[in-house]
Order: structure tokens, then sequence, then C-alpha cells
């Protein structure tokens, strides 16, 4: 049975807001055994998943230039990127936003400002199910090989 080694996790968090994101690196990095990278834009984004194995976008909604939409459009029609798990973050969480984003097939919608638990648990939980619907099986651990969270 293979494990999921929890330290070469890395999360792309994407926001124009750097407060937005320091914050949220912050939240996982003290709460979960993952790296977490930042990016301002979402022509950023695209560029750091090419750079890296990303496992997990946060993604803002409401950003300049390439707004959350855009860029979620651009990473599904991407042969490389379109299976990455994308949880969209914003600040109205409107009726229309949240079917859009469940057109694009987001696992997640989060309303901001989020608290950190609620951040870090739902971030571990669609880690966990993107692990179990590769059908490797196992289940992710952290370094010193203890479950990563709890089961919700």
């Amino acid at each position: 049975m293979m494990v999921l080694d929890s330290k070469n996790i890395t999360v792309l968090m994407v926001d124009d807001d750097e407060i937005n994101r320091q914050m949220a690196e912050m939240i996982l990095t003290k709460k979960l055994p993952y790296k977490v990278i930042t990016a301002e834009s979402g022509m950023r984004c695209i560029e750091l998943m090419h750079q890296f194995d990303v496992n997990l976008v946060l993604l803002d909604v409401d950003m300049p230039v390439w707004d959350g939409f855009k860029t979620l459009a651009a990473i599904r029609t991407d042969r490389k990127l379109k299976d990455t798990p994308v949880i969209m973050l914003t600040a109205a969480a409107d009726l229309g936003s949240v079917v859009k984003a469940n057109e694009y097939g987001v696992q997640d919608y989060i309303k901001k400002p989020f608290l950190p638990d609620e951040l870090a648990d739902r971030v571990a939980k669609v880690i966990w199910d993107n692990w179990q619907q590769q059908g490797v099986g196992g289940r992710p651990r952290n370094p010193e090989n203890r479950p990563i969270y709890e089961e919700f």
C-alpha cells in the first residue's frame, strides 16, 4: 500500500490581495504539513502550475485582468493542468458564482473571511478526496506517519 508523502503536497494560493495570500499561507503551513506557494494573478497561477507539481489551487474569484473564472477556464482547458483540484475563495458567495464554479468542476467554494480551521480542514479534505479518487489507496500521512487529519 502506498502512502502519500504529505511533504510533497503543494498548494497554490492565488489572490491579488497580499494580506489574503500571507494569511492563507500562514494558516496552512502552521496547520498542515504542505508546501504553500502564492500567486498574485491568474496569469502567474498558470505559470507556477507549469513550474511546480501543484496538488490544489485556492483561487480568488474577484481579481483584476484575469478573474478567478477566467483563470479556472485556463486551468480546465490545459491538458496538463485540467485535473488539478480547485477551491474557489470569494467575499460574496452569490448563487450565480456558485453554479458557475460547479460547472467548471470546482471541488469546494469557501466564503471569505474564512476561519483558520475551516480553511485547513477543507484543504485537507480535498487533498484526501483527490488522493482517494486516484485509486492509489493509502491515507495521507505526515512525517511521523500519523493521519494528517481526522475523519470529518
